[in-house]
């Protein structure tokens, strides 16, 4: 009789455990991780924004950027709209518009850049996010990441805008997060997007 109910209360214990394994958090829905993979991909457009008073540089204008630990040398190189491959595609009515970077870290220090460091604003001071889903295409290298003193890193942004967008401007941002805390932007960081004119 005890063996019995100790091999019940082992196979009781296993069901448990199967069930909140089954149960966790870390196993999801492929559908719903689907969806969530096609939406981070997709890039929305963002209320207008108070205009920009930065100065304006152009393409393939090397800019300068020296303020506290940054030392570095931005250029968009060109830009162009991408059609998309097989599956990965803008969605209708948009289209990517693919803007080639290169940063220089002439600094004594690495810095990192991220995605959030770049926007896109059209003629109505609407915002664009960086697309991440065309990031998957072949043809395009992110220029983000970590950029040790001395080296440079050159790639490709993407942005997806509707097809009818005029006036395109890229930010560049390199201090997003330091630039969000009050008490680092009051001790004179420079907080204002570096603007290309497309």
């Amino acid at each position: 009789m005890y063996k019995t109910l100790k091999k019940i209360g082992a196979i009781a214990s296993i069901t448990l455990l199967t069930l909140a394994l089954g149960c966790s958090p870390s196993e999801q829905n492929p559908e719903t991780i689907e969806s969530r993979d096609r939406t981070s991909g997709e890039t929305t457009e963002s209320p207008a924004t108070k205009p920009i008073s930065a100065p304006t540089h152009s393409v393939g204008e090397v800019i300068s950027i020296s303020q506290n630990n940054l030392n570095l040398e931005f250029t968009v190189n060109s830009t162009r709209v991408h059609p998309g491959k097989g599956v990965i595609q803008p969605n209708k009515g948009n289209q990517w518009v693919v803007v080639d970077t290169t940063i220089v870290n002439q600094g004594q220090q690495p810095q990192t850049f991220s995605v959030v460091s770049f926007e896109l604003i059209n003629g109505n001071n609407n915002t664009y996010q960086v697309a991440l889903l065309a990031s998957a295409l072949e043809d395009i290298e992110t220029p983000t990441g970590e950029i040790s003193p001395g080296d440079q890193r050159q790639g490709q942004l993407v942005f997806e805008v509707p097809e009818d967008t005029t006036n395109l401007k890229l930010l560049f941002q390199p201090n997003p997060i330091e630039c969000e805390e009050q008490s680092t932007a009051a001790k004179g960081l420079d907080c204002q997007p570096i603007v290309v004119k497309l």
